[in-house]
């Protein structure tokens, strides 16, 4: 192979150490690899070797087998422990297997016999060039890697904490405050399956002895739906909203006008806006494609019986409905998002709103605290301890009879 084929394959200049404490061999060997093209030095014994290999880069060694005070064995050894050691070929006039078994536990890396052929000994280190060449696209590749890594570890160590910030923020805007007028109660559960949630709602008092309340449930969950629920839980503010010259319906078919789709994904959202007059327990209910609440009462449980629409999103032209119903003293009622009952156990399936019903029939007894507690302990079990969606509990209570009574004498 001429020099310039040689010198073509290199991607850096190598570096080559001879060993060999016969004068003439040794330098007859690097006068061979000087004439094909490689940066050469050579000592005359291993510790010499040893010496310049602490304040030089090389690539590969070349060493004599049998030298006084340290062999080529005992230096390979030594080489080998090396962070990035060079590629080690043994020169030996002992070809025997037991001797090569032996070197080759050494460390080394290849052998030639001697005496040798020119050639042989030019196609032996073209051979280690590769694997040298290898060695260090490898090496240089895996400290590319490890900087990529540092860098995605930096990027994503800042992004966990803006999401963390973010999920601070908008836990900020569910409501604070469990007493509402006149001795009505609000309790809450929020359970984000990431940081952030696609699901937000509000209660809040109105005046003139109105209650205001939604719950929203973006598609998906994590930063684009809750971009979106948290861009409608603005639109659906007090200082945006005329909540007390608005009915339920007109407040959803405004906010179905205006809602948008900027990058044509299909994303919808599902809301359930209402109304509560505080004195008689009226309940004006607008449903856009959201699940109907619970109604628990002395006798039991059951679902609202609402007529929905499409949820928000999916066509302008729809015309959102008032549904009325009248609540009766010391009922509950239990807005939730669908994941809430559409988490799945892995043998038996989804958890369901029949199962969701019958369990708050069951613990029907239990305080409003301890209700949502005990469903929100239920939907973890089932789920094996992940949340697989957002989940959303809101319980509105009607104060019992005889908190409204005497509510009403004092008016």
């Amino acid at each position: 192979m001429p020099l310039s084929s040689l010198t073509s394959i290199q991607a850096v200049t190598l570096s080559v150490l001879v060993v060999e404490d016969t004068d003439c061999e040794r330098f007859y060997i690097t006068h061979l690899l000087r004439q094909f093209g490689w940066l050469v030095e050579s000592r005359s014994n291993g510790k010499a070797a040893l010496d310049y290999l602490q304040q030089n880069e090389v690539h590969i060694l070349v060493s004599d087998w049998r030298m006084p005070e340290m062999s080529g064995i005992e230096l390979c050894q030594i080489v080998k422990n090396n962070h990035l050691p060079p590629f080690v070929i043994l020169l030996t006039a002992n070809n025997q297997t037991a001797d090569i078994v032996l070197g080759i536990e050494a460390g080394a890396d290849d052998f030639i016999c001697k005496p040798f052929l020119p050639e042989l000994l030019k196609v032996r280190m073209l051979a280690a060039m590769r694997i040298v060449q290898l060695q260090h696209n490898l090496s240089r590749n895996n400290q590319l890697l490890q900087q990529g890594l540092a860098k995605e570890s930096a990027l994503l160590s800042t992004i966990k904490q803006d999401l963390f910030s973010a999920a601070k923020v908008q836990r900020e805007l569910l409501p604070r405050s469990k007493t509402l007028p006149r001795g009505w109660q609000l309790h809450h559960e929020f359970q984000p399956a990431s940081y952030l949630a696609g699901d937000l709602y509000q209660c809040f008092d109105l005046g003139d002895d109105q209650l205001g309340f939604y719950l929203i449930d973006a598609a998906g969950h994590g930063v684009a739906a809750a971009l979106q629920s948290v861009s409608l839980a603005q639109r659906l503010s007090m200082e945006r909203t005329d909540w007390c010259g608005l009915s339920p319906q007109e407040i959803v078919n405004q906010v179905n006008r205006e809602l948008s789709d900027p990058d044509n994904t299909g994303r919808f959202v599902t809301l359930l806006l209402g109304k509560i007059n505080t004195l008689t327990g009226e309940l004006r209910l607008c449903s856009a494609g959201h699940p109907a609440p619970l109604l628990l009462t002395e006798t039991g449980c059951e679902p609202l019986p609402l007529d929905t629409e499409l949820p928000l999103g999916i066509h302008g032209a729809v015309q959102y409905q008032d549904q009325l119903v009248t609540l009766l003293p010391g009922s509950r009622l239990l807005l939730f998002s669908d994941g809430t009952y559409e988490c799945q156990h892995p043998k038996f399936g989804f958890f369901g709103q029949a199962r969701l019903q019958t369990l708050c029939s069951k613990a029907n007894s239990l305080s409003d605290e301890a209700l949502l507690h005990h469903l929100s302990h239920a939907l973890q079990l089932w789920q094996g301890g992940t949340t697989q969606d957002d989940i959303s509990m809101m319980l509105i209570t009607y104060p019992s009879a005889n908190y409204a009574n005497a509510a009403l004498e004092a008016l």
